[in-house]
């Protein structure tokens, strides 16, 4: 059940993410540095490969830990970048494309639900 909704938000995620940098390289004038477009497309490629391997084979649960590791560090790289080169004003589909600390907290919390299952089958919400 957790590989399963931890599949369905890799997919979204990656999904999204790529849509919003086709966007800003396509559609706008993006002021965003070049780095940051080839950490979070590489990171969006990352995720590809993994939607194609689930379609091929099966995705392991410390893969898709994984990938929520890498999407926490490349977030907040992005954000470190773009906080001390960028002092111009982020627009919404540029914020998106970087990433936000809530981003971070909800793959901290994905990592964790990750660790507490590969060491007990069970995992409780909300215990004492």
């Amino acid at each position: 059940m957790l590989k399963s909704v931890l599949y369905y938000l890799l997919l979204i995620s990656t999904s999204l993410r790529l849509v919003d940098v086709i966007y800003l390289l396509v559609a706008t004038d993006s002021c965003l540095p070049g780095i940051v477009f080839i950490v979070t497309s590489a990171m969006i490629l990352y995720g590809i490969v993994l939607v194609v391997k689930r379609f091929v084979s099966s995705v392991r649960l410390s893969q898709l830990m994984a990938y929520y590791i890498i999407q926490i560090f490349t977030t907040l790289f992005n954000l470190i970048y773009v906080a001390v080169t960028l002092p111009v004003k982020v627009t919404l589909a540029e914020t998106f494309a970087v990433g936000t600390f809530l981003d971070i907290l909800i793959n901290c919390v994905v990592v964790y639900l990750c660790i507490k299952h590969r060491r007990s089958r069970f995992i409780t919400v909300g215990g004492l």
